[in-house]
């Protein structure tokens, strides 16, 4: 028996609107059960933290075995870490030395933020060191960071394997924010830490001041001649006395041998 035909249109359009329907409640559930969409996907700063940084830290840095919690270290910690390159590293240590960055200024901004998103710390400094004083910075100076940093800045070894790292090739903010920090890092700094109750703003722009000078005096040597590490005027003089008495030696022998 044959269907009429206004039966078989309405059974068409009933299909056709059940269908539709079932698609509309299927969609948003797809979503509900952790489909991404394009709203939800990771921040920039976030995707960088999950492909380097992760794996270490963990995917919301709560830190695990191998790494330190990041919760809580604010923007200076981490913009100090990034931007001396000692992060990321391949694999964990302790005390990274200072290495070239893996990203550029734009990447490290938005690490940063990502981080700064996981709890409040100490923020980046504001700094300006053409506002202090280069003699109260050289008194500062051999007070505070003399010690460890030698009066030159070159760094130099400290007790139990430490090393304290030059300070010639670190930027005003670098060298703020580690004074900040205690060190390298807000969970990894070994040096003493100086809070704006120790330092206060002039005093640090004073002593950054200085920092300043002794690496345009760096540079200044460094144009001829040999720097010697640059160990300073005492103890390159007593090398200079040194070669000049073995030299010294080896003429007068020369001349023993002759006769």
């Amino acid at each position: 028996m044959k269907a009429p035909a206004g039966l078989v249109r309405m059974l068409a359009f009933g299909a056709v609107g059940i269908v539709g329907g079932s698609l509309v409640l299927f969609v948003p559930s797809m979503r509900a059960s952790g489909q991404p969409s394009p709203a939800s996907s990771p921040s920039p700063g976030r995707s960088l933290y999950l492909a380097d940084c992760a794996w270490c830290h963990g995917d919301a840095g709560e830190g695990t075995g191998r790494g330190p919690s990041l919760e809580g270290v604010g923007a200076a910690s981490a913009d100090f870490m990034l931007s001396t390159g000692r992060m990321p590293i391949p694999q964990p240590r302790e005390n990274p030395p200072r290495r070239p960055p893996a990203y550029d200024r734009e990447a490290i901004d938005a690490l940063v933020q990502y981080i700064v998103s996981l709890g409040p710390g100490i923020a980046i400094p504001s700094v300006d060191p053409a506002a202090g004083n280069l003699q109260d910075g050289a008194a500062l100076y051999e007070i505070n960071c003399a010690a460890c940093h030698s009066s030159s800045g070159i760094g130099g070894a400290l007790t139990q394997g430490l090393e304290a790292p030059s300070l010639l090739d670190s930027t005003p903010v670098e060298v703020a924010e580690a004074m900040r920090l205690g060190g390298a890092g807000l969970r990894s700094g070994n040096m003493p830490r100086f809070g704006p109750d120790q330092i206060d703003e002039q005093q640090l722009n004073t002593i950054l001041a200085y920092v300043r000078f002794l690496q345009r005096r760096a540079e200044r040597t460094d144009r001829g001649g040999l720097s010697l590490g640059r160990w300073g005027p005492v103890a390159e003089g007593f090398v200079a006395w040194a070669v000049g008495m073995l030299a010294l030696v080896f003429v007068v022998r020369w001349i023993g041998e002759r006769g």
